[in-house]
């Protein structure tokens, strides 16, 4: 049965993704001479720049929560979209644990948008009193934060954190029976896990470790990854060839960034199947990812306004967009 809740905000996703860059956008954001003139740029297609100048943070920050605000307005349930920004709540965890035990304000360095409202987060961990949170959030918490007071080990407390957060969202994506969402969690899960393995591998990790940096995914066998990787970076990429994600991990030895820019394409190849799409959540699924695609190269044409860098160098690096 269509699921016909939906239609009103599938409409207005339409309407709204007229707006989304393109192409043709993008090359004439890159060709405009200065940081100041980019921002005006911005401003001219819908985008709310401040009239002071402002850090390129805090305006990719105001877009992505402009964006997450108008979906709260218009779906049904926007719980469905939510594994799409746990990993938001997971940082914003782990920066505040550490944060707290080095003096520095817990929200300094916090994400939006995010599950949890960071009130209630920094609540948490100022006091100390992570029951107050969620599960599973409050046991890693409690977890994590133990292991920094005990050993000072902030590696140990990340893959704690890490490995809860790609569980999770696992879990929370299969719950919602979408497809499209399970696949999206599906590919940013396992990247992580190879990026992780590759890690370890890298720096000798022993098979312990890998237990329990590595999470369990669809797409990925766990046992074989942390056999391979414990093994050494030639078996680790022996195996990683020959599963789905032999493109991408063929791009970790040459770049990290290269890497995640293949990671960032392919999800926005998933939302190809849903620009024809009117009833359900995935165009409001597929806004939202796009749009986080949009943000990620409007930083990197940012920066290389800042820093005078070549367009050829420059457009190398751009995301597929999905208008």
């Amino acid at each position: 049965m269509e699921n016909t809740q939906y239609a009103f905000s599938v409409a207005s996703i339409r309407v709204k993704e007229s707006s989304l860059f393109g192409q043709t956008e993008m090359e004439q954001l890159l060709a405009v001479p200065t940081y100041t003139a980019a921002l005006s740029f911005l401003s001219e297609h819908g985008w709310e720049i401040p009239a002071e100048r402002t850090e390129t943070n805090t305006i990719l920050r105001r877009e992505l929560l402009r964006t997450w605000d108008f979906l709260c307005e218009i779906a049904p349930d926007i719980s469905v979209l939510y594994p799409l920004i746990l990993r938001k709540d997971y940082h914003n965890l782990k920066a505040g644990i550490k944060s707290s035990l080095s003096g520095f304000d817990v929200n300094m360095y916090f994400m939006s948008p995010s599950t949890i409202s960071h009130e209630l987060m920094v609540d948490a961990i100022t006091r100390r009193q992570f029951d107050i949170l969620p599960e599973p959030f409050a046991a890693v918490g409690e977890e994590a934060y133990d292991a920094l007071v005990r050993t000072s080990d902030g590696q140990l407390a990340d893959i704690l954190i890490d490995c809860a957060a790609l569980n999770d969202i696992l879990s929370r994506a299969k719950a919602t029976r979408n497809k499209l969402v399970t696949d999206l969690s599906e590919l940013y899960c396992a990247a992580a896990n190879m990026k992780t393995a590759i890690r370890a591998a890298r720096t000798g990790k022993n098979e312990e470790f890998l237990q329990r940096a590595l999470s369990e995914c669809g797409t990925l066998e766990k046992k074989v990854l942390v056999t391979e990787a414990a093994r050494g970076f030639e078996p680790l990429m022996a195996y990683l060839a020959g599963t789905v994600y032999s493109a991408g991990a063929a791009l970790v030895s040459e770049s990290p960034a290269a890497f995640e820019k293949w990671c960032d394409d392919e999800g926005i190849a998933l939302l190809e199947r849903t620009k024809y799409e009117f009833f359900g959540p995935e165009p409001l699924i597929a806004y939202y990812f796009s749009k986080e695609a949009e943000i990620k190269n409007v930083r990197i044409l940012l920066a290389a306004k800042e820093n005078k860098l070549p367009a050829d160098k420059v457009r190398q690096r751009l995301r597929r967009l999905y208008v």
